[in-house]
């Protein structure tokens, strides 16, 4: 419940139910936890979803039924060079048409000036504190809904640029790329991070995958030069109103863990095993944890694996008191129904989880799916 989750501000105070947060996209999981059919009682079915389920950490809260989605292995070109694809309730976007085709063509333009709304991230909603207020009164006491800038500053040049462009030009001339992209794109995330911190909510959620799964994709010491210093100018506004900043990535972040938390940063949501999940407990333990579940065992593993992954973690996890039970990568449609059954199952034994989750049996499943 939202009380449980406040508490997670002053982790001296205790409310007796463990939080947890997922991202909430599997059409069979939704209808079996609300009784209700997410496509056309989207809104009621995600509230009741939540309530049943116990996540209380959230960050999708609909208010309008789900278009009908694609089918499994579906891909729709969506115009402005982005495509959408199947992922449950709710498609994936990525972009695959860039602003320079070339390292080449970046140096020759003018310089770059983005707009965080002209970005088809994979946060849904627009950042708007009247929504995050909205959002809220929809949950009531469920939950809290929070937002997440998604390109707080290195996931700027990923989504403006891409990849090859971004990685040429900043490895290239390093200062030139700052200068150029870096220095145009931090003050737009300070304002956006000072509207943040202006919600009401003790969280300030920001993102920015600064590695892939094999480590930093730069020399640490461009981290350290370029991105490190910029965080804790970043935190500023979050930290004046007393908010806590939780940073979430992808990869493996096991080498920055340290950096992370000398910026400010007050607790992290990373995915793991990509990050070694001891050492996120390491250095954050003494704050706030969010994760745990790795989506590889709820996609390969049998049932069992499933229910014991779960009570490993909660072992694990006894005593940190802002740790946070959740799949970082996401429940989505791809996940196999039997092993979801087994995860609240145990997430009822580990307290995160009320008993009595299952409101009714499912059928069918994708974007065919009907009560």
């Amino acid at each position: 419940m939202k009380r449980d989750v406040l508490a997670l501000a002053d982790l001296r105070q205790h409310t007796g139910k463990h939080p947890s947060k997922e991202t909430l996209n599997h059409p069979d999981l939704i209808h079996m936890a609300s009784g209700l059919d997410p496509f056309t009682r989207t809104r009621q079915a995600y509230l009741e979803a939540y309530r049943s389920l116990g996540i209380d950490l959230i960050n999708r809260v609909p208010e309008s039924d789900a278009p009908q989605p694609l089918a499994p292995g579906e891909v729709r070109d969506m115009g402005d060079g982005y495509r959408e694809a199947y992922l449950g309730v709710y498609s994936t976007v990525a972009r695959h048409v860039y602003p320079f085709a070339s390292v080449e063509e970046f140096w020759d333009a003018e310089a770059p000036d983005p707009e965080y709304a002209q970005l088809r991230t994979p946060v849904p909603h627009r950042l708007d504190l009247r929504e995050i207020r909205r959002k809220n009164e929809l949950l009531g006491e469920v939950g809290l809904y929070y937002y997440m800038l998604y390109t707080t500053l290195f996931m700027w040049a990923v989504e403006y640029l891409g990849w090859e462009v971004f990685l040429m030009a900043a490895a290239m001339d390093p200062q030139g790329f700052d200068e150029r992209f870096f220095q145009a794109v931090l003050p737009k995330s300070l304002a956006m991070v000072e509207t943040l911190a202006r919600a009401d909510s003790p969280f300030v959620f920001c993102h920015d995958d600064l590695v892939d799964v094999r480590g930093p994709m730069f020399h640490p010491s461009w981290y350290e030069k370029y991105i490190f210093p910029r965080y804790a100018e970043l935190w500023r506004p979050a930290k004046q109103r007393g908010k806590k900043v939780i940073f979430v990535a992808d990869g493996n972040m096991n080498r920055f863990l340290e950096a992370l938390r000398d910026t400010g940063v007050d607790g992290v949501m990373l995915e793991n095993p990509a990050t070694d999940f001891e050492r996120i407990l390491e250095v954050f333990g003494d704050g706030i944890v969010i994760g745990g579940i790795e989506t590889g065992v709820l996609m390969h593993g049998s049932a069992r694996q499933v229910r014991r992954h779960v009570l490993e973690v909660a072992e694990r996890t006894r005593g940190v008191r802002g740790f946070v039970m959740s799949t970082p990568g996401g429940i989505h449609g791809n996940l196999p129904l039997e092993n979801l059954k087994a995860y609240f199952d145990a997430r009822v034994r580990t307290g995160h989880t009320p008993e009595g989750w299952q409101k009714c049996d499912t059928g069918g499943g994708g974007s065919g799916w009907k009560a």
